[in-house]
Formats: C-alpha cells, sequence, structure tokens
C-alpha cells in the first residue's frame, strides 16, 4: 500500500456556471477486432479504436486507427449504418487502408487477425497476413498501431506518419522489412529499418517504430506509394511506448515551425521500477520526453542538423543541443521528465498570438495531469507526480509535500550530472485516483465547435476507466501556470443523456453520469463475456477504455474500445432529428428536395448547408436560381447543374442557442438517360449506382458509363479497341470520331506533357454527326490530344 500524507490542492475556478449536460448519439459501430469469447484484458475489447481524425485537404473523409492493426478510412457522410457498413465489410474482406499486423508465423491465438463474421457479430481467429512481421499487440493496453498523424502538407504531398510497436529486435533483422504481398501499390523497394535506439536497463522487450508514408494517390481507399522509417525506440517493457504525434496547426511554409513533428515518448514503465527509475529525468535517453524533430530532410537545412541515423533533421533551437554544456544528451529531446505523455493538444488564439502545447499524461498511482509544455522543462517524474514529491524504491511509491528547495539536478546519465539544475514544472489541472474522477487520464480538446455553446472556449477531456468527462477554463489553465505545485485549475463534471438504442422495452432518455453505464450497455449488447467490462483498474474494475476526437468542424466524439463504438456529442437542449435527409439520385434537369424533421423544447429554426469540397468545410446555403427553402426543413434545388452531382447537404436545427446537424445527404445527377440504362441493366443494376451510375464502369475496360453513352458503346462489353485514333497527318495530330448524343458537349484538349491540358491549338469542325480535331504538331516532340465529355 502506498503512503500518501496530507495535502491540499488550491483550485483556480473560472465564472461559475451551471453543470454542463450533453446529449450522446451513437455514430458508428467499430467492426469487431478481438476474441469476444475471452475476458481476458485487451484482447476481450470489442475493438481497440485508438485515434478518429478528419482527413485534411477537403476529402471529407475520416480515418480510424484499430490497436489490432488496421487503419481505415471512412466516408462519415450518411447514417449510423452506412458509416459502420463501410468499416465492417473493409475488416471481414480484409481490406483495410493498411493492416500492420503481418505476424505470419504466429499460431499463438493472442497474434492472430480476428476476422469479423459477415453480419460483424462474430470473430474467426486467421493467420495475420499484414505488413510487419514483428508486430505485437500482445499485453499493455498501447500495443499495436498505436497511432498516425498527417503531415501538414498532406493535401498536396500525401504524407502521414504512423507509429506502431515491435517485439524487441536486433539491428539487421530481416523480419523488419514490411511484407507487401497484400499491398501491391506499395513500393518497398528502398524501405531500410534504421538500427535501434537503445535504452538504459536490462531485457528491454518492445521497440516503437515512427515511419513516414507518401501515398501519391491519397483520392482512393487503397495505398499507393512508397514508406520511409525514421527511428525506432526501444522501451524496457510493454507499456508506456511512442504514444502521440503533432504538428504546429499554425505554422505556414517558411516559418521555424513549419514540418517540425513533435513526438510523445512514454518511460516504457522504467520510471516505476527501482533499477531503472531515473531513465525519464536521464538526457541520454529518449524514454520519457517530449521529442522535437524535421522528418522533411529538405527543410530547415540551415537551422538544424542531420540526425545519427541520417532520416531526420534536428532543429538547432531544440534545448539540449550544445555538446559542451550537455554531452552525451540526446539532441531530439524538448522536455523531460514524464510517465506516460500519450495525448497532445492545442490550445490556439483567436488572433495575435502563439499556439500552446499541452499533453495529457498518465500518472502511477497517485495523480492525473494536464501540463503545459515549454521549451526545455522538466516535468519532475520519477521524481514527482501531480503535484507532489514521488518516492520510487524496493518498496511501494510514496507521494508527499514538495521539498524545499524545490529543485532537481540536470541528469546527463546514471553517473554524471551537469551543472546548474531544473525547477520542476506542475501540472495545471491534477485529479486524484478517486471514484469522483479514475484511474488514468484520456485526452482532451480546446471545444471549437458549434453544437455545444456552453463549451466553446473551454477545455474538455476524460478519464480512460470510468468514463467520466470534465471541462476547464482555459484562463484557469493560465493562471494556475504559476510555479506553485498546489495551484491547479478547477474542473466541472459533464453530464450525459442517452437513449439506449438495443433497450427492449425501450425505456427512453436516462441520465448518466460518466461513460461507464454507456459503454457497459454496448458491450453487453455485442456480447461481451466480463460481468462488468474487459480489463483493470483499480477505481473503476473494469475500463470503459474511453478516447475523445474532433472532427474537421470541431465538434466532439468519444471512442470506447470495450464495446469498440464511436459516439457523437452534442448539446442536451438541442433539437432531435426524428426524421434524416436520404440522398437523392434525380436525372440531370430534374428538381430534387432534401427534407428533415426535427423537434425540441422550442420550436427550431433550420439552415442547410452543403460541402465545399476543395475547402473540406460546410458553409450555408442561400436561396437563389437553384437553391430555396434554405431556412425551412426541406431544401429544394431547381434543376441543378451537373457540377451539383456530388454534393453532399446537411441541416442545422437550432432551439435556444443550441443547434444540432443531421447527417449529410448526397445529390446525385445521372446525365445518362433510363431509356439507354434499361437496355443493357436490369432493374436491379440499374438501382445500383457501383453497375449503373455515370462514372462507374461495370466492364472494367477502363470507360465509365457516361463514355461508353457517349460513344454509344455496349457497357457490358470491353469497348477499349474502339476509341478514336490519333492520326498523324502531314505536321498536324488529327482526330475523328462520332457525337452521337445531343445532351453532351465533346471536347478536344491538347497537352504536351500530359500535365497541362487545353484547347489553344485545337480546331474542330463538326460535320454529319462527325467531328474532326486537328492541331500542329510543330517543334513539339510529342502531342497528345484528349476527348472531355460533359453534361449540359
Amino acid at each position: 500500500m502506498r503512503s500518501l500524507r496530507p495535502w491540499f490542492l488550491v483550485f483556480i475556478a473560472g465564472a461559475a456556471e451551471a453543470a454542463v449536460e450533453l446529449r450522446v448519439t451513437d455514430w458508428a459501430e467499430m467492426p469487431l477486432s478481438g476474441n469476444i469469447a475471452t475476458i481476458s484484458g485487451s484482447p476481450a475489447y470489442m475493438s481497440r479504436v485508438n485515434f478518429l481524425k478528419s482527413e485534411p485537404g477537403g476529402s471529407g473523409r475520416m480515418w480510424v486507427c484499430d490497436l489490432n492493426g488496421n487503419l481505415h478510412i471512412f466516408d462519415p457522410a450518411g447514417s449510423y449504418e452506412s458509416r459502420s457498413e463501410q468499416l465492417l465489410n473493409q475488416a471481414k474482406t480484409r481490406s483495410s487502408y493498411l493492416d500492420f499486423n503481418g505476424i505470419s508465423g504466429s499460431i499463438d491465438e493472442r497474434d492472430q487477425t480476428w476476422v469479423p463474421d459477415s453480419d460483424g457479430t462474430s470473430t474467426t481467429a486467421e493467420a495475420p497476413d499484414g505488413l510487419f512481421p514483428l508486430f505485437t499487440k500482445r499485453q499493455g493496453y498501447a500495443n499495436g498501431l498505436v497511432t498516425f498523424e498527417f503531415d501538414p502538407g498532406y493535401a498536396s504531398n500525401g504524407k502521414f506518419y504512423t507509429v506502431h510497436v515491435e517485439i524487441n529486435s536486433a539491428d539487421g533483422s530481416a523480419g523488419r522489412l514490411p511484407v507487401t504481398t497484400k499491398f501491391p501499390g506499395f513500393d518497398a523497394t528502398g524501405y531500410t529499418p534504421t538500427n535501434r535506439i537503445t535504452v538504459p536497463g536490462t531485457n528491454p522487450t518492445r521497440q516503437a517504430v515512427l515511419i513516414e508514408w507518401t501515398d501519391t494517390n491519397p483520392a482512393n481507399f487503397t495505398f499507393e506509394g512508397t514508406a520511409r522509417e525514421l527511428l525506432r525506440i526501444v522501451y524496457n517493457s510493454h507499456i508506456h511506448p511512442l504514444g502521440d504525434l503533432t504538428f504546429n496547426p499554425l505554422a505556414k511554409p517558411g516559418d521555424p515551425e513549419w514540418g517540425v513533428i513533435y513526438l510523445a515518448s512514454g518511460d516504457g514503465g522504467s520510471g516505476e521500477t527501482n533499477a531503472t527509475k531515473m531513465n525519464p529525468q536521464r538526457l541520454d535517453t529518449m524514454v520519457g520526453k517530449i521529442l522535437r524533430i524535421i522528418p522533411d530532410l529538405s527543410l530547415h537545412a540551415g537551422d538544424s542538423t542531420l540526425s545519427a541515423n541520417g532520416r531526420y533533421r534536428i532543429p538547432n533551437d531544440n534545448p539540449f543541443v550544445n555538446a559542451g554544456t550537455y554531452p552525451g544528451a540526446r539532441k531530439e529531446i524538448w522536455t523531460l521528465g514524464h510517465r506516460n505523455p500519450h495525448r497532445f493538444v492545442w490550445w490556439l488564439p483567436d488572433g495575435v498570438g502563439e499556439p500552446v502545447l499541452l499533453v495529457t499524461e498518465i500518472g502511477l498511482n497517485a495523480w492525473e495531469e494536464v501540463n503545459i509544455i515549454k521549451r526545455g522543462k522538466n516535468y519532475g517524474y520519477s521524481d514527482r507526480e501531480g503535484p507532489q514529491k514521488l518516492t520510487i524504491s524496493s518498496g511501494s511509491p510514496v507521494n508527499a509535500a514538495p521539498p524545499s528547495p524545490d529543485t532537481l539536478p540536470i541528469r546527463l546519465s546514471n553517473l554524471q550530472n551537469a551543472p546548474g539544475e531544473f525547477v520542476p514544472e506542475y501540472p495545471v489541472i491534477a485529479y486524484p485516483h478517486t471514484a469522483l474522477y479514475g484511474d488514468a487520464i484520456a485526452n482532451g480538446f480546446i471545444y471549437r465547435g458549434s453544437t455545444i455553446p456552453a463549451l466553446v472556449g473551454k477545455f474538455v477531456f476524460g478519464d480512460i476507466t470510468t468514463g467520466r468527462i470534465y471541462c476547464s477554463d482555459w484562463s484557469a489553465m493560465t493562471a494556475a501556470d504559476d510555479g506553485v505545485a498546489s495551484t491547479t485549475a478547477a474542473t466541472d463534471p459533464v453530464t450525459f443523456k442517452w437513449n439506449p438504442p438495443n433497450d427492449s422495452p425501450d425505456t427512453g432518455v436516462k441520465t448518466y453520469s460518466r461513460f461507464f453505464e454507456i459503454v457497459e450497455a454496448g458491450y453487453d449488447h455485442r456480447d461481451g463475456q466480463d460481468p462488468d467490462l474487459p480489463g483493470m483498474a483499480p477505481v473503476s474494475g473494469g475500463r470503459a477504455d474511453i478516447r475523445l476526437a474532433v472532427d474537421g468542424n470541431g465538434e466532439l466524439y468519444v471512442v470506447s474500445k470495450s464495446d469498440g463504438m464511436i459516439r457523437l456529442l452534442t448539446g442536451a437542449g438541442a433539437p432531435e432529428f426524428t426524421d434524416q435527409p436520404d440522398d437523392r439520385v434525380v436525372d440531370l434537369g430534374s428538381n430534387a428536395s432534401f427534407t428533415v424533421v426535427a423537434t425540441g423544447e422550442t420550436p427550431p429554426t433550420f439552415q442547410w448547408q452543403r460541402l465545399d469540397m476543395d475547402a473540406g468545410v460546410w458553409i450555408n446555403v442561400s436561396n437563389g436560381p437553384v437553391f430555396s427553402g434554405a431556412s425551412t426543413p426541406t431544401l429544394t434545388l431547381t434543376k441543378p447543374k451537373y457540377e451539383n452531382t456530388g454534393e453532399q447537404f446537411r441541416c442545422v436545427a437550432t432551439c435556444a442557442g443550441i443547434s444540432s446537424i443531421s447527417e449529410a445527404a448526397e445529390l446525385v445527377l445521372r446525365a445518362i438517360p433510363s431509356s439507354w440504362l434499361s437496355a443493357y441493366f436490369d432493374a436491379d443494376e440499374e438501382a445500383d449506382l457501383l453497375i449503373s451510375g455515370d462514372m462507374a464502369d461495370p466492364d472494367q475496360d477502363g470507360l465509365v458509363n457516361l463514355l461508353e453513352y457517349a460513344f454509344d458503346f455496349d457497357p457490358e462489353a470491353d469497348s477499349s479497341s474502339s476509341l478514336p485514333k490519333l492520326l498523324k497527318n502531314g505536321n498536324s495530330a488529327t482526330l475523328t470520331f462520332p457525337v452521337p448524343r445531343s445532351s453532351l458537349n465533346y471536347t478536344v484538349e491538347r497537352s504536351t506533357d500530359l500535365a497541362s491540358w487545353g484547347t489553344v491549338g485545337v480546331t474542330t469542325s463538326v460535320s454529319s454527326g462527325i467531328l474532326t480535331a486537328s492541331c500542329p504538331i510543330g517543334g513539339s516532340a510529342e502531342v497528345f490530344l484528349r476527348i472531355a465529355v460533359v453534361p449540359k
């Protein structure tokens, strides 16, 4: 039993407000990926969903990773059922974007890939066929595919980063190389593993691997490109690996922070063992640190140095780069003295000012922390925990008041200190391990959405095990950053209203003080076998195992491993949609409409929005020649143009300043008349846009149906050999083809490099339904012509 001496916290409170109550809505069901027949630890989780993020660049898509190995991409538009079906289809066909579990040689069921059945209600153990033969998801709550992060230039360069955990291996091991059989688009020709970065201590068991991926075609749902291993860090045990990655979200090209990545490196459990307890304090090791590096070797070359392995650069303004002052120190270190800094979050200024980086940090036996990260600072572990001094010895940990003077040595290694001393940094939020809070802090966000006005600008965070969620004023957090250990920001509990969707008979909306019971209901519905929830924790017993997430609009979600669910949070007083808008498929030239039904404590107001697919943001619809009813329950589109096809629409309903957002619905316009479609497709095929849609290619000849229609080809037979041929006629290139459809525009475009296209230099004429296009060849080595077909 640990010894905990009396200790008092001074709370700095923000403006007094009524308790925040939120509505919980089941938003998506993750596919089963665990052994749901067991009750043993993390294998018993329905799905070990760890991170959920919106893809940058305007695609509207979201990414979600499962620690068991799968990285999924899905379209969040539509309904709970459509989102869940996308994810299930990827899992049961083993076709996720990336699958990291490549332990093909193991027959241990803990290593197997647990594949859901056709309806997603049970799983079967199958041999892994993913990328990395040394991948491990055994033991520990953070083994497996830990996290991913997008490069700030992802929209143009297709780069992103991942962290996964492998068993310990020697440098040069062939098992470190990826197996690409399942991913033919992955060119691993130049992939070279790095040498491991070792850790003090005996018998290390895990390595965390940081990889930079470059997808050359990020618009689809398959990976096509290359990857580059940046580093691999050795950890003493199976807990607290490299946990999170982040870039400064306000940095722009040319800024000193552009392309600089921060890495949250846990202590690997070394801080709680007497023999290795100084690892988080030592500057000669990367464990228990926040690291700061530059992955792109072409960036900041004049203001950085190349890493020892040659895979990344180290900024010159990192605090411990001076070898004269800090001999033997890892130059990558930004801060030290961390146990498990597993989630980053940024506070962003509304106007002038610099963003502030925070980390939520899981403590040992007594305290959970939120820390403001500052260059070169020491956050105390394993000599401090929360606002207290911590003593690790061969016995139980002992917590006590900080000493006076409150300083720590600058430990270069186990035997050598640098001149001077640290004054430890203390958390701005700290909570104890009690039933009112929990066992382990999750993550949090500064809320910037629109559906929960009471939380705007507040820091919202949760506890992993109990599923409790709290909020705190940012002003109180900055006031608590006063250097006094006992000063922390006050936190206010958040409560929830949820209508369990699977109870029978329906008991209606219930109020909850924490997510534990919500997750437990989901776990039981999916036939979980543990009496409460899987996993262990001193306060909660089982583990809800929640994390928070935000989408591109700043709206909040809760993901939970135990029941494998993603749930949306909105204001409890917000209107409720009883009818959602449906996708519309209409003929070009016809009208279309979208309708919702919403109720609230007062009659709601309505505002329709459409997704700007270039910017990736939702914008309000205004009435005009095409749109009418923009502020009513029904949005009508009068003869929308073909450029509107594929657009998504949603409705925002508001009561007393609190909003709810409907599901998104898609408009699909068909330029091909049904008379032509019915000549080739039966009724079921005609109703299936994947077969008969304008952009579908049912015969896989490279010509979508719109082109088959444009040239009067057969959409069910290979027509590629019937395409018009480009001919050379003296010093001109000539293309001749029929134009049988008056409803289409046929345009011939020219290029010399297959990148830039235009009509300059192209002359056309039409006679008796035959179009002839020609352009001079001149001195160009090559000239290319293409035919663009666009509905009028």
